[in-house]
């Protein structure tokens, strides 16, 4: 009975039909999560590089003055940072930050603290002051992008539940520009 036991083991560990298929079967589900992931991350920084992007064109505008001298208020400077993003992104979500400072060294670059409303909306206070000739600024284009909870709880989110906060940030002294 031991030599027909140790046979039929044998005979069953030598078999390699279906092998593959069950290498497959427990392999597969772990290279979907990488291969989620790694799309995931990838839209991120797709995103964070267009949001980077449309920092620098809107920083230009103010840097050589053209926002001073053309009397530009909030709402007019959001819409022409919105002609600076990528088309994939939605100019309702877009945030802007602009400050001056003294100095370089008071320029205060850190992640703001995003406060939301009952019904989700972000409710801070931003500033927008396009300075003047010579002025030390920092620009923040922020926006908030969606992401889903990704494979094994892989979570993306930094400003709440499935949001994450996208910021390019441009730190300047404008040109010595006259009105």
């Amino acid at each position: 009975m031991t030599n027909r036991l140790r046979r039929s083991w044998t005979h069953l560990a030598d078999d390699t039909r279906g092998a593959i298929i069950i290498e497959f079967a427990i392999c597969s589900s772990a290279f979907f999560a990488l291969l989620l992931a790694c799309a995931q991350t990838v839209l991120i920084f797709f995103a964070q590089q267009g949001l980077q992007t449309s920092a620098e064109g809107a920083a230009r505008y103010v840097m050589t003055g053209e926002a001073s001298k053309a009397g530009m208020t909030a709402a007019q400077f959001k819409a022409y940072a919105c002609t600076k993003l990528p088309p994939f992104l939605d100019c309702s979500k877009l945030i802007i930050d602009m400050r001056k400072a003294s100095t370089f060294a008071d320029i205060d670059a850190d992640m703001p603290d995003l406060s939301f409303n009952s019904s989700g909306a972000i409710n801070n206070s931003w500033q927008y002051d396009t300075g003047g000739a010579g002025s030390i600024m920092i620009l923040r284009v922020m926006y908030v992008w969606n992401v889903q909870l990704g494979p094994l709880n892989l979570d993306f989110s930094n400003a709440g539940s499935g949001k994450r906060l996208l910021i390019g940030t441009m730190v300047f002294k404008s040109e010595p520009y006259t009105v």
